[in-house]
């Protein structure tokens, strides 16, 4: 094979050059079959658990919080990954949102490898009876500069959250809402219901309306109509989901949901399009799959793993039903470390279509520039469109990892240590929205935009985060944007 390689890659070479090269080639082989040997004849230690020691959860069932864990009284792990496994097993207790700090440990090492493990936990504060203060607009840059911060344009009421009612990681969350809009909301969710805990539920129901609604879109921008002595929409929504998780990463969720949204003859004249057919209602029943594997390390802000969704929606099932869309949405996210463990690697690739290929309710016509589906440097414009796809990557630094100590001016002990982490980001984003029906009128929509910028992310007690982000998008212009995630 040597002679063959020298005589058809390396001809016109030197007779030394030649030489060199077989001789490098057979040291890697030689290397190659020497590691493999060695692997072979130095089999791997284990390590052999014995039991599981749950301490600080005062509240929580013991049994939710091995259910998350990959190991069980019984197990073996290769000693060589034991700290590595036991730190992402951390991290997945924690992932159920209701700790403020985990730790685990050897409490005892016995002989032949015989393990006892040690997790102490600090739960957190499971009632949140918050005052409600929030923006109406899609973020805090459009209300910001285009709304001229118009307290007007604000939400305010009583958002009341227990985040671990029976001791199961369920949440209960009663809403009551006033200001720009209305909103009546009560829901509840619980990841285990049966023995084995693979099965779950969540159910909602809510009603909100306002006097001012988007009512079309022009240069990507929405218009908003307001009439301050009457209401312009009304909607009612109810949901029902069944979630099955046999296995730790992979979930199953199958929902029933309701809708029935009105709008008034003031809208319908601006966008008889509204609803289609000049209607002033809509109401149909729909069905979702979502099919979920989630193998990120730490889920508000992932460092290393991946995490894959397919969902379907059909939405109008019943005869009656006046919207007939069905939906296929994908995601894929990849996080892990590069270089260093302080430098890690973010990508996330979504997309969406849908069928029929005919013109959609405009109400019902949403692309990027809504929710968390945009592209950063665009967040004052929205793209329409029965399809869209998005890329979003960004290198994470982090910069500064302490804690602050309250102390005795904390009475609540589950925050009474804040962590506190900073991460530098660069960020590049590109995406495309296409609107074959209502892109005449949107110059940004059927074509590829893009946009990138720095950020400095700061994520506290875990699961919240404060970002703040200089983008600059590809039409040439730039700005400062914050984001707040308070973390339920």
């Amino acid at each position: 094979m040597i002679r063959i390689f020298s005589r058809a890659r390396f001809s016109g070479w030197g007779r030394d050059a030649r030489a060199v090269i077989r001789f490098r080639i057979l040291v890697a082989i030689l290397l190659c079959s020497s590691n493999l040997l060695l692997r072979a004849q130095a089999p791997e230690a284990w390590v052999y658990i014995d039991s599981i020691l749950v301490e600080g959860n005062i509240k929580t069932k013991e049994r939710l919080i091995l259910r998350e864990l990959q190991f069980k009284t019984g197990d073996s792990l290769p000693m060589g990954r034991l700290s590595d496994i036991l730190e992402f097993n951390r991290l997945r207790v924690m992932n159920l949102g209701i700790f403020t700090h985990s730790k685990f440990n050897v409490r005892e090492w016995k002989p032949g490898n015989h393990l006892v493990l040690h997790l102490k936990l600090t739960e957190t504060w499971f009632i949140y009876p918050a005052p409600l203060f929030e923006l109406a607009d899609r973020n805090f840059n459009v209300w910001w500069n285009e709304f001229n911060r118009s307290l007007k344009r604000v939400n305010y009421g009583l958002d009341l959250n227990h985040v671990n009612l029976t001791g199961n990681a369920d949440q209960l969350k009663l809403k009551l809402q006033f200001g720009y809009t209305n909103k009546y909301e009560v829901s509840y969710r619980r990841a285990n219901i049966n023995r084995k805990q693979t099965l779950g539920i969540s159910g909602n129901i809510a009603y909100n309306r306002a006097r001012e609604v988007s009512y079309r879109t022009a240069e990507n921008k929405l218009l908003f109509y307001r009439n301050p002595d009457a209401w312009q929409i009304t909607r009612f929504t109810a949901g029902l989901s069944m979630q099955y998780r046999p296995k730790l990463f992979a979930s199953q969720t199958f929902t029933l949901e309701f809708y029935d949204n009105r709008i008034s003859d003031s809208v319908l004249v601006r966008n008889t399009d509204f609803f289609l057919n000049n209607s002033l209602r809509q109401r149909h029943l729909s069905f979702i799959y979502n099919w979920t594997v989630d193998r990120r390390d730490i889920r508000p802000y992932p460092i290393k793993g991946w995490l894959s969704t397919v969902e379907a929606r059909v939405n109008g099932l019943l005869p009656g039903d006046n919207l007939r869309i069905v939906r296929l949405f994908g995601t894929y996210e990849y996080y892990h470390p590069v270089f260093t463990k302080n430098l890690s690697i973010e990508v996330r690739l979504s997309g969406r279509t849908s069928l029929p290929r005919r013109r959609p309710p405009y109400y019902n016509n949403q692309g990027l520039g809504y929710g968390g589906s945009f592209v950063r440097g665009y967040e004052y414009y929205v793209l329409d469109g029965l399809d869209y796809g998005l890329l979003r990557t960004a290198f994470h630094y982090k910069a500064f990892d302490f804690s602050i100590n309250f102390g005795k001016f904390m009475p609540l002990k589950a925050f009474k240590v804040l962590p506190v982490k900073l991460y530098l980001s660069a960020n590049n984003d590109t995406g495309y929205a296409n609107d074959p029906h209502y892109g005449a009128n949107n110059p940004l929509t059927n074509r590829l935009i893009y946009g990138y910028g720095l950020g400095l992310d700061a994520i506290l007690y875990y699961d919240k985060s404060i970002r703040m982000e200089w983008s600059r998008n590809d039409l040439g212009e730039s700005g400062f944007f914050l984001r707040i995630d308070a973390g339920f």
